[in-house]
């Protein structure tokens, strides 16, 4: 007997029905828990980031960058939950490179500067290992998220092609930092932390201070925002005067203005003195005549005498350092100098400053308390030699994209001055933080600008195109 299309319609149908209906249950209850929980959200992204690795690299990467602001916690002791995502990063990038037969010598060796960052690598495994602290979570936290760092700078490094990723990934850095000052202004506006914050952390409702007055936006402390945002505002100060696409001009214009406005309203004073060095700096390389330099310094100089009196009686925070500050800060201070000087050549180990400094400082957590001081941290966990790496390779990479600053080329021009400024934003604000284990996003972020670096000043003469104009 033969079977006609209705008939096998009607058996098949059935299937077809409850296949769909599945379907349609599993995908609405997924929303629903994804509306609900911040855990299946985080999830959510975390597969479809995964998944668009394997299908459109360039999207999971462009989705990774603008995702960085966002810090999603599991749980107390895995808390960065996008850290298996620079991993993801790095070996999908190491895949790729092989598929196309690239050396990978040459991608993870084919400067001296790469060699320094494998060299500082080392420096940092060993001193961990030969200071005699005994092994603990801190210490292996810090360098899981040392090694997610490392992995997102080959990882750029080696993805980066041609100039349209360059300008795209400006692109995605500058709207996203965009919406984070935004947020931050609204924190502003509504006096709170907002309840979009603790939706996307439960955790911080419990361990964040009460609110002061100042921001966060999706990070999770106001000193580690004002440090991410500088390190934007120099890409968005270079778009907006070096662009040529007037799209791209407008956006560094308002990732400026918007992000200056945010820091401010941080109230962290590292993050104020730095902003003030990048802006110093951009006026020295981005204005071309002596004169004029002098006539917006000396403007910028009147601007700030008439209008930041008003504006600090607003601020009580900005009007000086109070006694618990002061007291902290010394305290820790002392601390980091005190082991450094018994442990002078390597240190006590990267990342054992929160293990150990809890018996020197009363009343601290353990594993919560940093130096809140770059050159002291680093000298207690990894000692002179350590220290002198990380200066080493940190002004490597500043003298090199010193060098592309006065480039014809505008796009190597505005990376190479956003490498600087950022570079000198975070040596300012290390006076006064240490911003690298405390905020995943701002340490990813630093050595994701590293890896633009990398690229825009030439390091790969062979993938080279023809230098034309922003377009």
């Amino acid at each position: 007997m033969r079977l006609n299309s209705q008939s096998v319609a009607s058996v098949e149908q059935p299937h077809d029905f409850w296949i769909a209906m599945l379907i349609a249950v599993i995908s609405a209850s997924w929303v629903a828990l994804t509306v609900a929980e911040p855990f299946f959200l985080a999830a959510s992204i975390f597969i479809a980031l995964a998944l668009a690795a394997l299908v459109r690299f360039d999207y999971f990467v462009y989705a990774t960058v603008f995702l960085l602001p966002w810090y999603p916690i599991l749980n107390l002791r895995f808390q960065d939950a996008f850290l298996p995502l620079r991993f993801v990063l790095f070996f999908a990038m190491w895949m790729r490179l092989r598929k196309r037969n690239v050396s990978i010598r040459e991608w993870l060796l084919g400067t001296k500067r790469k060699k320094g960052i494998w060299l500082f690598a080392g420096i940092v495994v060993v001193s961990v290992f030969v200071s005699g602290t005994p092994l603990n979570l801190p210490s292996f936290r810090s360098l899981a998220l040392l090694a997610g760092y490392f992995a997102v700078f080959f990882a750029i490094d080696g993805w980066l092609e041609h100039r349209a990723q360059l300008v795209r990934v400006l692109q995605v850095l500058l709207i996203s930092t965009v919406g984070v000052a935004l947020f931050g202004i609204c924190q502003a506006i509504e006096g709170s932390y907002t309840e979009m914050y603790f939706f996307l952390y439960p955790i911080q409702t419990e361990n964040i201070v009460p609110w002061s007055g100042r921001i966060t936006s999706f990070l999770f402390q106001y000193n580690s925002l004002a440090g991410y945002l500088n390190l934007v505002i120099p890409f968005a100060i270079a778009c907006a005067v070096l662009g040529k696409d007037r799209g791209l001009k407008l956006l560094g214009l308002a990732c400026a203005w918007l992000g200056a406005i945010a820091v401010f309203l941080t109230q962290s004073r590292g993050g104020l003195l730095a902003l003030l060095g990048v802006l110093v700096l951009a006026i020295w390389f981005l204005v071309r005549r002596l004169m004029n330099r002098m006539k917006i310094l000396c403007g910028g100089a009147l601007i700030c005498i008439l209008l930041l009196p008003p504006l600090l009686d607003h601020f009580e925070r900005l009007q000086g350092v109070d006694d618990f500050t002061e007291i902290t800060r010394l305290a820790t201070w002392e601390v980091a100098a005190t082991l450094f000087f018994a442990h002078p050549l390597l240190g006590i180990g990267y990342g054992n400053f929160r293990f150990l400094s809890s018996d020197l400082v009363p009343g601290a957590v353990q594993g919560q308390l940093e130096a809140h001081n770059l050159y002291l941290q680093l000298l207690a966990e990894i000692g002179f030699i350590g220290f002198l790496g990380f200066g080493v390779l940190v002004g490597a990479f500043y003298f090199v994209s010193l060098k592309s600053v006065r480039e014809p080329d505008p796009l190597p021009r505005i990376v190479a001055f956003g490498v600087c400024g950022a570079i000198i934003a975070t040596l300012i604000h290390g006076m006064v933080d240490y911003l690298f284990n405390a905020s995943p996003q701002f340490g990813a972020l630093f050595w994701l600008v590293l890896g633009l670096g990398s690229y825009a000043t030439f390091a790969y003469p062979s993938k080279l195109v023809p230098r034309v104009a922003i377009t």
